[in-house]
């Protein structure tokens, strides 16, 4: 059973949910086989981590029915219907969280049930409980629209010959949420295609860019920073919109959910990144980025941030030389880092910090205590000291720790070859500078420009100079 849909589902029910799930299973509207509560029963003993030896088929069968003999058939059955149940409970779980779908359908109800007093008092209540609702994102207009054709639908059942309005604005509401959604998605299309360079086209774009030319919806929130989005990826001088999306980001930053908003924020920080790219000097730039990130909690992802993150933020504020700034982030930001990365990262960001200070025997403190799990921090361990071993002109171990680190890097198959090409470069320029033989420079420029990824490439140009 290891391996079934069943237990890899219920593996991720937390505590709450397993028993509310016992729950759903007992009750007669949704189960009337008293065998799937009993199932379930055995497996909620046993959950969330379900020891091997405990759901192999037959100590199952046998803990559920002792007196009978195993029947595979039988198993499979129940197996099969409680994984049903499952799925309806994280469907219902789910259907009871979207409290503004609840509302359309029972308001909807009462009008195909003619109670009119009904159906105005809850069209009331939920229009006053969705304007009292601080977020103005695609969500709220689309539940402005179910509303607006619930009263539609009510308009018509009356069979009122008259003009009304209501039509017009269901139509209204659900251009905004089509919009603002086509927009959104449009968005994260072209992002993609800035990152893996794909050829996919984008459907009615231009003709939705020629509508909001003629007709902005700049009090339209959602549709205001995705049309704003959709410019600084598309149009020739980026620049103007970028910091235009910067001041409707500080505006509207309480009006859309938490999530959303980080998603948004997203594309402030990979334009920088992509204008560092491309040459332009926006450091300064993506570091107040990710300050105002982090300060607006906005580069968390469920409570933490992301090692990579971290590392990111620590090399642009060295890079800027706001080392002060730097330290009080890596302490003060380690301890929201997954625990599995906390002190490895830790350890290697305060080894870059001092490395960068020229502080080379504290840097390598911190670097003998980076742990070797993780492939990318061992790389970028490794690199860092053979980079003091070479400013510190320590020949010997320089030549040891490059002749370990080619054979870890040719045994790991964890690495792309991009990579592991990169690194060898690396180290085999480091070994024609650490034996102080005649360099060709030629050659090494012409070597490093024909490969697509070198880590440190600025460095090693730096010590070719200075060789």
């Amino acid at each position: 059973m290891n391996d079934s849909k069943l237990i890899a589902l219920l593996r991720t029910f937390n505590k709450p949910e397993l028993r509310k799930f016992q729950d759903f299973v007992a009750s007669p509207f949704f189960n009337t086989n008293e065998e799937l509560l009993v199932f379930y029963a055995y497996l909620k003993k046993i959950a969330p981590h379900f020891p091997l030896k405990k759901i192999e088929r037959q100590y199952v069968y046998n803990a559920l029915f002792p007196q009978q003999k195993y029947d595979d058939k039988h198993l499979n059955y129940l197996m099969s219907f409680l994984l049903k149940l499952a799925e309806q409970f994280i469907g219902h779980q789910h259907y009871c969280e979207q409290t503004g779908l609840q509302q359309y359908h029972i308001i909807n109800s009462y009008i195909s049930r003619n109670l009119d007093k009904h159906y105005r008092y809850i069209l009331n209540k939920t229009a006053t409980q969705l304007e009292q609702h601080p977020h103005r994102n695609n969500d709220f207009y689309y539940q402005r629209y179910l509303l607006a054709d619930s009263e539609n639908r009510y308009f018509l059942q009356q069979q009122i010959r008259k003009q009304d309005e209501r039509l017009r604005r269901a139509s209204d509401y659900f251009d905004v949420y089509y919009l603002a959604n086509k927009l959104k998605y449009s968005c994260e299309l072209l992002d993609r295609k800035h990152i893996f360079s794909t050829d996919e086209q984008l459907q009615l774009t231009d003709e939705i860019a020629h509508y909001l030319q003629q007709f902005p919806h700049d009090d339209v929130p959602p549709i205001s920073i995705y049309y704003r989005i959709f410019l600084m990826l598309t149009e020739k001088s980026p620049d103007v919109h970028f910091e235009a999306l910067k001041v409707l980001i500080e505006e509207y930053i309480h009006q859309f959910p938490k999530e959303e908003m980080k998603e948004v924020y997203g594309y402030t920080i990979n334009f920088c990144i992509r204008k560092i790219n491309e040459g332009h000097q926006y450091f300064e730039e993506l570091f107040n980025r990710y300050v105002y990130g982090l300060t607006h909690e906005l580069l968390l992802e469920n409570g933490r941030l992301p090692h990579t993150t971290y590392k990111n933020i620590t090399k642009i504020g060295l890079r800027l030389h706001k080392f002060e700034w730097t330290e009080q982030m890596i302490v003060e930001y380690s301890k929201k880092l997954s625990p599995e990365f906390r002190e490895t990262a830790f350890n290697y960001n305060m080894a870059d910090l001092y490395y960068y200070k020229k502080e080379l025997d504290k840097a390598q403190t911190y670097l003998f205590q980076v742990e070797t799990t993780d492939i990318f921090y061992n790389l970028d361990a490794r690199k860092m000291l053979m980079k003091i071993y070479y400013e510190q002109q320590e020949t010997e171990a320089l030549l040891s720790l490059i002749a370990a680190s080619q054979i870890f890097l040719k045994r790991s198959e964890t690495v792309t070859p991009q990579v592991r090409k990169g690194y060898m470069t690396f180290m085999g320029i480091m070994l024609q500078l650490a034996r102080q033989k005649t360099v060709s420079k030629a050659a090494i420029l012409k070597k490093m420009e024909d490969l697509a990824y070198l880590p440190d490439k600025k460095w090693l140009l730096k010590m070719l100079e200075v060789g």
